[in-house]
């Protein structure tokens, strides 16, 4: 299932969440997906979610929970 049908099953089932949030749930499932496909979701993320000067960190974070998630 590509990300970004993965992450908007999951920002529909979870209505409260953060765009964010629901993101890293995609992220964990199983599957990996490149920078590129996690890049182009997290442009859609709603940018209230995190600070301007914090975005390099978030998108970094959500590339290593990915890594991270595989190597399990």
């Amino acid at each position: 299932m590509k990300l970004k049908r993965r992450w908007d099953i999951i920002k529909r089932e979870n209505e409260y969440w953060s765009d964010t949030n629901c993101l890293a749930v995609a992220l964990t499932e199983g599957r990996h997906y490149s920078k590129m496909e996690i890049a182009k979701v997290f442009k859609m993320c709603d940018k209230t979610d995190y600070g301007n000067e914090d975005k390099g960190e978030v998108l970094e974070s959500l590339y290593r929970l990915n890594n991270e998630n595989m190597s399990q």
